[in-house]
């Protein structure tokens, strides 16, 4: 399955062939690009929330990743990247998954993978 990544205003075609490794990494383009997927969900009730975060990491720690946001007030809002490099498609479904099978989470978005230097707002 190809992954979905939303448009990104890096360096490509011609700029990009002409930038050597040490650019590309400094720009973060190329095979150096890394991306990111946000997350949101909402609760079905403003308790449970300690339980629901707990198992959240451990399910992201154990996938080899990092999650930045919030949790709070019925909702928990953020983003997902990984250790090194980025997530791939099948983070993002399984963080996905992991978030509607849960009793007490009501509504889940996770957003399409994307680059997190020039195309994530």
């Amino acid at each position: 399955m190809s992954a979905t990544f939303i448009s990104s205003k890096a360096p490509t075609g011609k700029r990009l062939r002409r930038l050597n490794a040490r650019q590309r990494k400094k720009l973060h383009a190329g095979e150096f690009q890394q991306f990111i997927f946000e997350v949101r969900a909402a609760f079905k009730a403003d308790d449970g929330s300690d339980a629901l975060l707990d198992g959240l990491i451990d399910m992201i720690e154990a996938r080899d990743l990092f999650f930045g946001g919030s949790i709070g007030r019925g909702v928990l809002d953020g983003v997902v990247s990984a250790r090194q490099g980025s997530p791939s498609e099948e983070d993002r479904q399984a963080v996905q998954q992991w978030l509607q099978q849960r009793p007490e989470v009501s509504q889940v978005t996770v957003g399409e993978l994307a680059d997190t230097w020039y195309g994530w707002h």
